[in-house]
């Protein structure tokens, strides 16, 4: 039950963001799609597998569909962009080093 509603909380912050885009490109809304398909898949079949790659997907889609975030003021400092970063900070150790280095740049 935990992680359903983790999963349904990131589900919430991604479609917040994805709303307050403006516009919200085929782009961002492809990002979106493909960050919560793999975070769900994630949470619902790799929790408490650390090595499993579905984690590394799912933050390198997440991180992917905050990039396009980045550019609005209003994306970037909202709440929802905030509490997906904290997700990605909290496990950062469970994707692949690419991850790490994209976090870097």
């Amino acid at each position: 039950m935990e992680y359903e509603v983790v999963c349904n909380q990131i589900r919430d912050d991604i479609t917040t963001l994805l709303l307050e885009l403006r516009p919200p490109t085929t782009g961002a809304t492809y990002a979106a799609a493909c960050a919560t398909r793999n975070v769900a898949a994630a949470l619902h079949h790799a929790s408490g597998v650390p090595d499993d790659p579905r984690w590394t997907a799912a933050l390198t889609s997440l991180q992917a569909f905050l990039e396009y975030c980045e550019d609005s003021p209003k994306t970037r400092d909202s709440i929802a962009h905030l509490e997906l970063r904290g997700f990605i900070a909290e496990n950062a150790d469970l994707a692949a080093p690419h991850l790490e280095h994209a976090l870097a740049s």
